[in-house]
């Protein structure tokens, strides 16, 4: 789980700009309050050899101000052909995290207790709807949000 602590980390440092129609946005418990992401993206990433996987990385904040602050999950590639369903954790290699840097100036990622993404992908055109839910052990508990993004060069 490391490598992708790494990859989380480096992403958040790059300058890295949503597409223009791009939203990625959550709210915690029955809160109606939307908070949206300043940086979205979604990204085929070619992990070790032979393995591929989607990932979806959003976040607001910034090292600078210390106050970064994102969501991030991850399904297995598996073919050109548009995903279109609901994922619970490890459905389809299904993983979902939640990062923010620490007083201290770390950076830390935790893993969600439960979620559950609802998703439609066509890899071909790149685009990507869909809605997620979370549950983690730490504060803030449960996000739930949706997302439309447009898949960025790897």
């Amino acid at each position: 789980m490391r490598t992708h602590h790494n990859r989380l980390l480096a992403a958040t440092r790059t300058n890295r700009l949503s597409g223009p129609e791009d939203i990625f946005k959550w709210r915690f418990d029955s809160s109606s309050a939307w908070i949206e992401a300043t940086t979205a993206s979604l990204q085929l990433i070619h992990a070790s050899p032979g393995r591929k996987y989607w990932a979806w990385d959003a976040w607001n904040g910034s090292h600078d101000t210390g106050d970064l602050f994102l969501y991030s999950f991850t399904l297995d590639y598996v073919n050109e052909s548009i995903i279109d369903g609901t994922f619970g954790l490890g459905d389809e290699g299904l993983t979902f995290s939640h990062c923010f840097l620490t007083s201290d100036g770390g950076f830390t990622c935790i893993k969600a207790h439960s979620a559950s993404v609802t998703i439609t992908l066509d890899p071909v055109s790149g685009t990507s709807t869909g809605k997620f839910k979370a549950t983690f052990n730490v504060d803030p508990k449960t996000p739930n949000g949706e997302f439309k993004l447009t898949r960025s060069a790897s």
